[in-house]
Parts: structure tokens; C-alpha cells; sequence
């Protein structure tokens, strides 16, 4: 199901039968000899002509097939690009807003003697050979068991995983080299009131305290998404007048599996005989990709939208007429509640030709959306298509000629007969199901799957702040200063305190 070469075997074992045919006419005789031979051409030139002729066109189509395939492919992750740029850089301007003025973590800039003493490193707990083993042996496990995690109100419970809290990491940032006894030289690097170590202390939960995502957030993401998967029904041809197969995502879930034979028994019933005898033999026949059996083929993939899709948003993407009118509907939606959001003070800490740039970036993703609806859309031309299928059914029945006349072994003849019209064959089924890359199942775009990938890189603005945005400077025992930096931890175990008093005493 899906391989060229297997659809190829027909075509080829069409021309075997010809040639079987040939060798049994009364009185040709495929291994007299050459003189005594009554050929049917008297030089391969005559075909080769024809050959030539046919591998232009037929190379011609492979060559534009595959182009076809490979900018479809370009154009969704240029549109994800942008897009996902878009969701990161307003999630990086929202945490500028003064809702987050009191867990905002502190600035360099914000004081000037650090600015040309202190060079920032960090002390990293790099992974062992046995935890990357034993890693991947959780991995492997979890795939085996398949587990879903459950639906939840809040997706801000889903990054946990990307935590592990089972090993504690504290940076230590400074500009001196280790000397050979283990010590920095501090004292070069005191200046003013300050020393040269800045300690870290993670927060794992990104500074956020625990707290659930603002609602700005969550519902940006949203409309994200929903546009995202929206584009995506329009470009795999989702019926209009039927309702668009869009449900909820649940961060954490099971990928989509790239290739729709790996489904469940229960969901590819749904579209398709779950006979491996029967599906094949359609396949072969080319009695498969009908308009009914596609439908019922995308609403057996449905594309998943973060906080799912509500019945007067449905009801709106259904009575907006045409593809570009429901995209366009849904970026109508994104772009006035960012407007909306903006002139309330979501985003007051940035200027405004500053939040202009998540237009430009909301635009250019359109842009990649409008190049792949062109694929989409734009079939490959029928003329050369016609004379590409007709010259195929020509080097079937030819082919066995050739052999006939210049092969005088007859087993030799029926292989390279064979391979001949499978090859050519193969090229032309390869140049059919590429050329039209969002609708050949099933070696079409896996798009469910990268929309749930676009889904977490969604998901991940509700991360915070970097973990080790946070910091202070060690106090001196004699001249300690009295007022901390803003945004400084104060909490601390025994081993940052020994460090920090014998950074103190060098």
C-alpha cells in the first residue's frame, strides 16, 4: 500500500505476456539464429527514438513531481516558522507587561558595575552514559504502553515532564579561571561594592510560582492553533459543506502516527477495508483517493486545536464560503485580539513598532499558506499528464518487440522485459503520487502529526521565565550590602553557603 514499484508490477507483467505472446506466432523463433531470425525491426534505432522521447516527458513529470512535493513540504514548516515566531515573541513581550513586575527576574542592565567585570559560564551536570541509557529505556516504555495522559483544564500541569526535579541544578557564573588548587582569584575581580561570583538558583516552575497561565496567553495559543488547523483542512481538501473534522488537543498525548496504515484497526475501518488482500488489490487497480473514501479518510485523522473548537466557531468556519475565506476569518480573529489585548496593557512594556513585528510575522506565515494552497490547488497540467500515461501504455506493448527482435535467449528476454517496464512504470507512478502531496494517500504530508508538534511548541510559552534568570551576588563579610536586587533568591542550601563564605574568605 503506497509502494510504486508494487503498482508498477502490473504494467510490467502486461508487457511479459505480450512478449510471450510474440515468441509463440508460428514461425518466430526467439533463439534462431540471427541470419535466419525474421525480425520485426531491423535496428534498435527505430525504437530507441520512441524511448528517448518517452524518458524526456516521463523524467520531465518525475522532476516536477517531486518539486511539487518538496515546496508543499518548504511551505508548511515556512508558515509554522513564522507563526511559531510570532507566539514566542508575543509570550516574550507579555512577561515585559507589569502583571509580572513583582517574579520578574532581575536585569544586568540595571546595574552598571557589572556590565565590564563579570563574564557570565555556567557549571552544567552533564548526563551519564547510564542516565541517557536508562532514558531511553523509559522512552521505549512508554511507547509500548501507549499511555494518554488525561484531559485537563489547564495545559500550564503538562511541562512537568519536561522537568526533572531529580537533579537540582545551581549555576555559577564567573570571569576568573579556576587556579590549580581549585580557587578563583576574586580579589582582581572585585568591583565596588560587588563580587565577581554571581550565584544561580534554579526555579524550575519559570518563576510563574506555580500559577496557571494568564488567560491571554491560553487564549492566543488557541487561536493559534485553530487557525493552523484550519489551514490545514482547507489544504487536504476537506469537503466544503461538511463539517471541518477539527478536535481537542491534550498536550502530553501520542503523536499522530505518520503513516496512516500504522492507525488502529477501529479508526482505518472507518475509510478503508482493514483487508491487507482487498486494500492492496484496490490499490493496485488505482480504485482508491475517490472523494467519499478521502473525506472519510480526514475525519479518521481529525486536526487537533488547543482548548478545542466551540460550536459558534464551527458554526462560522462553516458559513464562511471558500478556503481563503475560513483562514482569513480565523487570522481576522488572532490579529484583533492581539490589537485588543495590546491597547488593554497585555503587552505595556513594549512599544508599539515593536509589537508591529507580530503582524509582519502573522503575514508571512500567510504567505507560506497562500504558496501551498497554490499546490494544493493547482493540479499538475492534464495535457502533458495525458501524454505521459498514453506513452507508458505504448512502451508496454513495444518494449516486448524490441526484446523479441535483438535478445536471442528467451529467459534473458522475459527479464529484461520485466525490468525495463517496471522501471519506467515505477517512475511514472512515483511522479503520480508526488505531485499532488497533500492528498496521496498514503504518502501524503503527515499533517495532523505537525500540527500536534505545533501544538506543544505553542504549549511551551507557558514555560516563564529561564529557570536561571534568577540571581545575587555573594555578600562580603565586612561591607555586606543592605538592599538586595530586585528579583534576587534568598533561599540557598548548606553548599551554596560554604561556597559563598569561602568565596568571602579569598
Amino acid at each position: 500500500h503506497g509502494s510504486a514499484v508494487i503498482k508498477a508490477i502490473i504494467p510490467a507483467a502486461v508487457s511479459v505476456l505480450v512478449l510471450y505472446g510474440v515468441m509463440h506466432i508460428p514461425g518466430f523463433d526467439i533463439a534462431a539464429p540471427a541470419a535466419e531470425k525474421e525480425r520485426l525491426i531491423g535496428h534498435p534505432y527505430a525504437v530507441g527514438a520512441l524511448l528517448a522521447a518517452f524518458s524526456f516527458l516521463i523524467v520531465f513529470r518525475a522532476n516536477f513531481a517531486y518539486a511539487r512535493f518538496w515546496e508543499a513540504c518548504q511551505q508548511v514548516h515556512q508558515m509554522h516558522s513564522k507563526w511559531s515566531d510570532m507566539a514566542t515573541c508575543l509570550a516574550a513581550f507579555h512577561y515585559q507587561s507589569s502583571l509580572y513586575s513583582k517574579i520578574r527576574p532581575p536585569a544586568f542592565g540595571q546595574h552598571e558595575n557589572l556590565q565590564h567585570d563579570i563574564q557570565l559560564g555556567r557549571e552544567l551536570n552533564p548526563c551519564s552514559p547510564d542516565e541517557m541509557r536508562a532514558q531511553l529505556d523509559d522512552m521505549d516504555e512508554r511507547e509500548r504502553k501507549e499511555t494518554f495522559i488525561g484531559q485537563v483544564t489547564r495545559p500550564i500541569r503538562l511541562l512537568s515532564p519536561m522537568i526533572d526535579k531529580s537533579r537540582p541544578r545551581r549555576s555559577t557564573r564567573s570571569r576568573a579561571d579556576p587556579s590549580e588548587d581549585g580557587e578563583s582569584n576574586l580579589e582582581s575581580l572585585v568591583s565596588n561594592d560587588t563580587m565577581s561570583k554571581i550565584i544561580s538558583v534554579s526555579r524550575l516552575d519559570g518563576g510563574l510560582q506555580g500559577a496557571e497561565p494568564s488567560l491571554f496567553l491560553q487564549e492566543f495559543a488557541h487561536l493559534m492553533s485553530l487557525m493552523s488547523a484550519v489551514a490545514f483542512s482547507t489544504l487536504r481538501g476537506d469537503t466544503q459543506g461538511t463539517e471541518i473534522p477539527l478536535i481537542e488537543y491534550i498536550p502530553g498525548t501520542k503523536w499522530p502516527p505518520v503513516d496512516p496504515d500504522d492507525l488502529d484497526t477501529e479508526i482505518r475501518q472507518g475509510y478503508h477495508s482493514t483487508n491487507r488482500f482487498i486494500l492492496n488489490t484496490r490499490w493496485l487497480l488505482g480504485l482508491t483517493g475517490g472523494r467519499k473514501e478521502r473525506v472519510l479518510y480526514n475525519a479518521a485523522r481529525p486536526l487537533r486545536v488547543l482548548g478545542g473548537v466551540s460550536d459558534a466557531e464551527m458554526h462560522m468556519l462553516m458559513n464562511a464560503r471558500g478556503p481563503s475565506a475560513k483562514v482569513a476569518l480565523c487570522s481576522l480573529w488572532l490579529n484583533e485580539f492581539v490589537t485588543r489585548e495590546h491597547l488593554s496593557g497585555s503587552t505595556d512594556g513594549v512599544a508599539a513598532p515593536i509589537i508591529s513585528r507580530l503582524y509582519q510575522y502573522c503575514s508571512d506565515g500567510m504567505v507560506g499558506y497562500h504558496q501551498a494552497r497554490k499546490i494544493a490547488y493547482t493540479p499538475f497540467p492534464f495535457p502533458h499528464a495525458q501524454v505521459t500515461t498514453l506513452f507508458v501504455a505504448v512502451v508496454v506493448f513495444f518494449m516486448p518487440v524490441l526484446m523479441y527482435s535483438f535478445v536471442n535467449s528467451w529467459w534473458l528476454a522475459y527479464l529484461l522485459d520485466f525490468f525495463t517496464v517496471l522501471c519506467f512504470v515505477s517512475l511514472h507512478m512515483v511522479a503520480r503520487e508526488l505531485e499532488n502531496p497533500f492528498t496521496s494517500v498514503p504518502n501524503d504530508l503527515p499533517l495532523p502529526t505537525i500540527q500536534a508538534e505545533f501544538n506543544e511548541s505553542l504549549v511551551s510559552m507557558f514555560a516563564g521565565y529561564n529557570p536561571d534568570a534568577w540571581w545575587e551576588l555573594p555578600k562580603k563579610k565586612k561591607d555586606a550590602p543592605k538592599t538586595p536586587l530586585k528579583g534576587s533568591i534568598k533561599e540557598g542550601n548548606g553548599d551554596e553557603e560554604q561556597e559563598n563564605g569561602e568565596s568571602n574568605s579569598t
